[in-house]
């Protein structure tokens, strides 16, 4: 995920986008790691005073960093403070990583690729599961959206499941344009809708035509 410098010596801005998403989250593992070494949150869910000053302090934290939970938030907060006391091993889960490319059938429309991934981070002896979505305008090299979605390490399955998801139904947008079913203006509307419906317990949008799960 580090490879910045593409294979023609330019640079590569999907990789520092990723790269970037990756720093965030990992500030958020660092304030979970830190939760989870005190004596201050052994009821995440609890109605007392301090976890709930802890949660909401979380809350803003994420949204410092344009992230959202899309769930709720103690329990999203109890996941990953669980995780960060038990996770110590090692992974040998293979990162992912697919492109499909759409051709446009006209001269004058645009051509679209979108770079799927699966990223798996590593921090202070975490882990996270990082699900990459970015669909850019081959044309005009403008990203219409990136989308990351963040799992536990124990939900590497829910990470694998939602990978594929993207892939098998970016692919089927791609087939309904050749079979003339969409035309090119329903395309970024369709990968927005897509994404819409991926799962995820925190979610970064980097604000390039796409809005975060309310």
């Amino acid at each position: 995920m580090n490879n910045f410098i593409s294979e023609n010596n330019r640079l590569d801005t999907l990789h520092l986008y990723k790269f970037s998403a990756a720093q965030k989250i990992k500030t958020v593992l660092d304030y979970v790691a830190n939760q989870a070494s005190s004596e201050g949150l052994k009821k995440y869910a609890s109605a007392e005073d301090r976890d709930g000053q802890l949660i909401e302090l979380f809350i803003k934290m994420l949204s410092s960093l344009d992230l959202k939970m899309s769930k709720d938030s103690s329990q999203t907060l109890n996941d990953l403070v669980r995780n960060a006391k038990i996770d110590k091993s090692n992974s040998n889960s293979a990162e992912r990583s697919e492109s499909i490319k759409i051709a446009s059938k006209q001269i004058k429309d645009s051509h679209y690729q979108i770079d799927v991934s699966k990223d798996e981070i590593n921090h202070k002896g975490q882990r996270v599961f990082m699900v990459s979505c970015y669909a850019r305008d081959s044309y005009l090299g403008r990203y219409l959206i990136k989308r990351n979605f963040y799992y536990p390490s124990n939900r590497e399955k829910m990470a694998d499941s939602a990978y594929e998801e993207i892939m098998t139904k970016m692919a089927q947008v791609k087939d309904r344009y050749y079979e003339g079913l969409i035309d090119p203006p329903a395309i970024s509307a369709q990968f927005r809708t897509i994404l819409d419906g991926v799962i995820s317990e925190i979610e970064f949008d980097d604000g390039h035509g796409t809005t975060l799960r309310q």
